[in-house]
């Protein structure tokens, strides 16, 4: 993502992105701007294994609308005056990518691969800038409740605008990635309530030479999810196949080294 939104409140979504956080978070007073960018700057400079968080406290909106940078994303709790950074890294960057990547191949052959745009988080032309048709939340497995977390704030504040958030969860020593599509329960919006629920999960493993997905099943995209209509022939949904599944997660091995 090129960066959360804001957050404000006391709803569950909201909370839960700070209570998730995994317990290597680094945690400060941000005071100041400059004071949150120095200790950025350290933290980088330190071996981050994939992500890391960073959990600023005491930090005024207007520092917090300060702190802008590529290598970062950020949330904002204006309630509680909490801010949390993620640093990524090479190995979130490629998952992202070679996810993007796979997307727009298959998008190609329906001529529709420039209708997206990357910008960390897929968004379709023409849509409110706001809110994304598709999310993806990448991080390590011991993040894995903080990663559902962000993935429940993005269907529930957006109010249904997310469609579906793809989570990335990255084992950090042996080769092995989950892969999970979240969407909003269609019975919970008959009551005007936003209830998460896990569409799929796929997991990616490496023994030896041999990949395994298990279960051996694309990660669907519906086409409606993504692009927010009904698809015309020879449009069709997205299926990112268990060989591309193969492909991302060897890309990433090879980033982290393993």
């Amino acid at each position: 993502m090129s960066g959360y939104p804001e957050m404000s409140g006391s709803d569950s979504p909201d909370i839960k992105c700070f209570q998730e956080l995994p317990d290597d978070t680094f945690e400060a007073i941000g005071l100041e701007t400059k004071t949150i960018r120095r200790i950025t700057r350290q933290q980088q400079n330190l071996p981050i294994d994939v992500i890391k968080y960073l959990l600023f406290t005491n930090v005024p909106p207007t520092v917090a609308e300060e702190i802008s940078s590529s290598s970062t994303r950020h949330m904002f709790n204006y309630d509680t005056q909490s801010m949390i950074l993620k640093l990524v890294t090479g190995a979130h960057q490629t998952a992202s990518r070679a996810l993007l990547c796979e997307v727009q191949y298959i998008l190609l052959g329906m001529d529709l691969h420039r209708s997206i745009l990357p910008l960390g988080s897929t968004r379709v032309r023409g849509r409110d800038a706001k809110w994304p048709t598709v999310a993806v939340e990448i991080g390590v497995s011991d993040s894995y409740g903080k990663l559902k977390a962000d993935a429940e704030w993005w269907l529930s504040n957006s109010r249904g605008e997310v469609k579906l958030v793809i989570i990335v969860s990255i084992n950090r020593k042996t080769p092995g990635i989950k892969f999970e599509t979240v969407v909003l329960d269609v019975g919970s919006l008959r009551h005007s309530r936003y209830v998460t629920t896990i569409r799929q999960t796929i997991m990616v493993s490496r023994r030896g030479e041999q990949i395994t997905v298990s279960p051996e099943v694309p990660l669907t995209i519906e086409f409606e999810e993504l692009f927010c209509r009904q698809p015309v022939s020879p449009e069709h949904k997205i299926d990112i196949s268990p060989d591309q599944l193969r492909y991302i997660s060897s890309d990433v091995w090879e980033q982290q080294g393993l």
